[in-house]
């Protein structure tokens, strides 16, 4: 899984000189604040493509499906339980295109979204070591994720996203079982088109992309 990453080190000079080899940036400079400890909820930098060019956009990690309209984000009173409870700041690629929650995003609203590393824990409860995955090549960590749009009365209308995750492999399989589906720059445009097969992309964990690094 991938329930914390970081992305202290991402400049956005770095993010337009990836994402303008293909397609242009649409989007004005965005603002990326430091952060060494990203949790779901909080408001992370996505990236798509419409109208052929890149889109940056800063949405909640947790994905809440459009279906949602008009419901709470939040219990509107204590123990009310009409709020939003779904566990979605990742999602699983063996059940993402056919999931109620999943499947319309994962078929028309695909996006990428950047870090510096991400982090796993292992270990028994009370004892647990963090761990800090990153590119060997010092790149930035491309998830690929999927999005969707929702407006409710507490929140108001807002984006989402979700990461992918999918069974792990190799060194990293001896940490985690599972791992975020990283993408390389070249695989950008084919994850991002609707209705291309990319069943090969999920499945491409690609270990030796990767390096422990101190997690103090």
């Amino acid at each position: 899984m991938c329930g914390r990453y970081d992305t202290s080190r991402l400049t956005w000079a770095e993010i337009h000189g990836q994402l303008s080899k293909f397609v242009p940036v649409k989007t004005a400079p965005v603002n990326l604040e430091a952060n060494n400890d990203v949790r779901p909820t909080t408001s992370q930098l996505t990236a798509r493509i419409e109208d052929g060019g890149w889109v940056l956009e800063k949405m909640r990690w947790g994905l809440v499906p459009f279906w949602r309209n008009g419901k709470p984000l939040k219990d509107t009173a204590k123990g009310a339980g009409d709020g939003f409870k779904l566990t979605t700041f990742n999602a699983r690629v063996e059940s993402c295109a056919s999931a109620a929650t999943l499947k319309a995003p994962f078929a028309r609203r695909r996006c990428i979204a950047p870090a510096s590393a991400w982090y796993e824990w292992t270990g028994e409860a009370g004892a647990k070591t963090k761990h800090r995955f990153a590119r060997k090549d010092g790149a930035p960590v491309w998830f690929a994720g999927i999005w969707d749009h929702c407006n409710t009365p507490d929140a108001g209308e807002f984006s989402s996203f979700t990461i992918l995750t999918g069974p792990s492999d190799g060194w990293l399989g001896g940490l985690q079982d599972r791992a975020p589906v990283i993408l390389e720059p070249d695989e950008f445009l084919t994850w991002l088109q609707p209705g291309a097969d990319v069943s090969g992309l999920l499945a491409a964990v690609r270990p030796e992309r990767f390096e422990i690094q101190d997690a103090a």
